[in-house]
């Protein structure tokens, strides 16, 4: 028996009900041309006797999809293509690096039910807030758990807010983005004297 093949298999009906496609350890929302994406990692630690596995997921934007080199419409992108990327860790208290540990001799059934709490609780609300791009726009501006680097979310919401043709939000965050780079060189500047 594979442990981890087993609680994939077991939690497939209810995102499959949630309207989530499964290709993989890949699940799929797809919506105004963006993909929720969620994943299961399996950790190499991982033995016959015992899975370890945790839960990553993101959104990707088709809009700034279009602008990467290896675009294509029409394969579903893998979890790290995602433009905001998270693990279920981050959204839970301590935001620890957390991995589910299943042993052949547990009820999997209960495991895969554990697992789907946090996927309801967790990952899927996290989704649905950013699955369009004005949700991406709005997390970047206002949320401190970027899902990117400070560069990425700088790109991604210019991109954004440009195709959007939000001249004066773009115009202000470019502005606060540059004083901030100003402050920061400052403060290099000063520590290395």
């Amino acid at each position: 028996m594979d442990i981890f093949k087993e609680i994939i298999a077991e939690v497939n009906a209810p995102l499959k009900q949630m309207g989530f496609i499964k290709k993989g350890n890949s699940f799929y929302l797809e919506a105004h041309k963006n993909f929720g994406v969620i994943n299961f990692q399996k950790s190499r630690e991982s033995t016959k006797e015992v899975v370890k596995f945790t839960i990553n997921f993101g959104v990707y934007s088709d809009v700034l999809g279009q602008l990467e080199y290896d675009y294509n419409s029409s394969v579903k992108p893998e979890v790290e293509q995602c433009h905001w990327l998270a693990r279920v860790g981050s959204f839970m208290t301590g935001s620890p690096d957390y991995w589910y540990e299943a042993k052949a001799s547990d009820d999997l059934k209960i495991v895969a039910s554990n697992v789907m709490d946090l996927v309801k609780n967790i990952t899927i609300p996290e989704i649905n807030k950013r699955i369009n791009d004005e949700g991406l726009v709005n997390s970047w501006m206002n949320e401190t758990f970027a899902g990117t680097t400070e560069i990425g979310r700088f790109k991604y919401v210019t991109t954004l807010l440009k195709a959007k043709g939000d001249i004066n939000t773009l115009n202000q965050v470019v502005e606060t983005f540059m004083e901030k780079s100003k402050v920061n060189r400052m403060q290099a500047l000063q520590r290395s004297i």
